[in-house]
């Protein structure tokens, strides 16, 4: 029974010496360069790393620098450009923490000179993650809302003119995505459908790019249901708006077969 106790104790000591020595084990590791240069050095390795796309290893720079440095300009520029690194690998799961970071930048630092810059980069995350216009526009969708959002919240940033023409992609993407739809229900006959999506793609998308294509087909579907008096005035839509269209000689053959 003794050494049976002696061998308890024995492990139990050894199990507290274990515990004790946890903590020390489990401290992180910090690189002895972070103790031996300036925040400014440290940053410009930072700079120099994801100047070399380096971009995990330069989001340790930049991370150790936040963080011991968070009230201070570098330490804000540093927080950005973890966003930034993140943002660049590109694949999905590094876009969601490029997107948490942006935001928590905003949160963190809503008056900072550089607010625009993380707003616009909130919205690229979504406009990377489009798909293309024959599948589901959701993060297209996203996009054209944060787009919006940025533009609304600094109407006078340098950045606008950037957020703006990305905004077009989206909104022509999305008209895409309509006349995809609206050709799939006309391949099947289905002409109402057909003309009420290419009326909503007109009304809603001014400066959608195959605006002559969309003209075109909604005279056909309109031609089909023997609504031809509406159908000639997309026809010559098509001749008027664009001349040079490779649509106009078509428009110009189905106008003469509705005249006859």
């Amino acid at each position: 029974m003794n050494l049976k106790r002696i061998a308890t104790a024995v492990l139990v000591l050894l199990a507290l010496a274990a515990c004790r020595r946890g903590p020390r084990q489990m401290r992180p590791r910090v690189d002895p360069e972070f103790l031996n240069q300036t925040k400014e050095q440290l940053f410009q390795k930072a700079e120099d790393l994801y100047g070399a796309r380096k971009w995990a290893r330069a989001r340790t720079y930049y991370s150790h620098i936040y963080e011991n440095y968070p009230n201070d300009p570098l330490g804000r520029r540093s927080l950005l450009r973890v966003a930034d690194t993140f943002y660049n690998q590109g694949d999905q799961v590094n876009l969601v923490e490029a997107q948490y970071k942006y935001r928590d930048f905003i949160n963190r630092f809503p008056g900072s000179e550089n607010a625009d810059y993380a707003m616009l980069q909130i919205a690229m995350v979504s406009y990377k993650q489009m798909e293309k216009p024959d599948r589901d526009q959701q993060k297209t969708r996203e996009a054209q809302e944060k787009f919006s959002d940025m533009i609304k919240a600094f109407p006078n940033s340098p950045l606008r003119p950037e957020a703006e023409k990305r905004q077009r992609d989206v909104l022509d993407r999305l008209a895409k995505h309509e006349h995809i739809i609206a050709r799939f229900y006309m391949k099947r006959r289905s002409y109402p459908a057909a003309v009420q999506r290419l009326n909503f793609l007109i009304d809603t998308y001014p400066n959608y790019g195959e605006r002559d294509a969309a003209f075109y087909d909604l005279g056909i579907a309109l031609a089909a249901l023997g609504r031809n008096g509406e159908a000639r005035l997309y026809f010559e839509r098509v001749l008027s708006e664009f001349p040079n269209s490779s649509y106009s000689e078509k428009a110009k053959r189905r106008l003469d077969s509705i005249k006859a």
